[in-house]
């Protein structure tokens, strides 16, 4: 099966993988969601909206790998992982537009991540929140990941708290 070939389905939902040549979806959604949930996403350097499209075009390319959540043919969501090592990779950047919540579309971020990872024999997936995320850690627990550790990080918000970190082993 090839990557592109993955696509999970729910009524009239469907997430794929993002292609290079879609990074325009990636890029909206990706900056949609900081926007939009600025509480839940850490800092990154350089911030994410100084990207030019070739950084944007770049960072949709292994190692990182996005899926698109779409209804229809709208865009409506996003999650990625990103390759660690070998057989490790970390799940991230989940966000659901807020009209869109509440219909168990994030077991289907879960759900095209993991079956990713099993077709690709990965051995460890780490995953994080916002030590306030509780509905993020409601989610993680439910896909059986289990606890690990905190770190100390600085939020897109401008405030600094911790991010709880689990850990699941395939």
């Amino acid at each position: 099966m090839s990557d592109q070939s993955l696509v999970v389905q729910s009524a009239s939902y469907h997430i794929r993988q993002l292609v290079e040549s879609e990074f325009a979806y990636y890029k909206s959604i990706r900056l949609e969601a900081i926007q939009t949930e600025p509480t839940l996403f850490r800092w990154s350097n350089p911030a994410e909206s100084s990207l030019s499209d070739f950084d944007w075009q770049e960072r949709i390319k292994s190692p990182r790998i996005v899926f698109g959540l779409f209804k229809k043919s709208e865009l409506i969501g996003m999650t990625s992982m990103l390759l660690l090592a070998d057989k490790e990779a970390y799940f991230g950047q989940s966000f659901i537009r807020p009209v869109h919540r509440g219909q168990g579309l994030s077991r289907l971020l879960y759900r095209v991540r993991m079956d990713w990872a099993n077709s690709h024999q990965l051995k460890k997936l780490i995953i994080s929140h916002r030590e306030i995320n509780t509905i993020s850690k409601i989610a993680i627990l439910r896909a059986g990941f289990e606890y690990s550790h905190q770190e100390l990080v600085h939020w897109l918000d401008g405030t600094t708290g911790y991010s709880l970190y689990y850990k699941l082993t395939l």
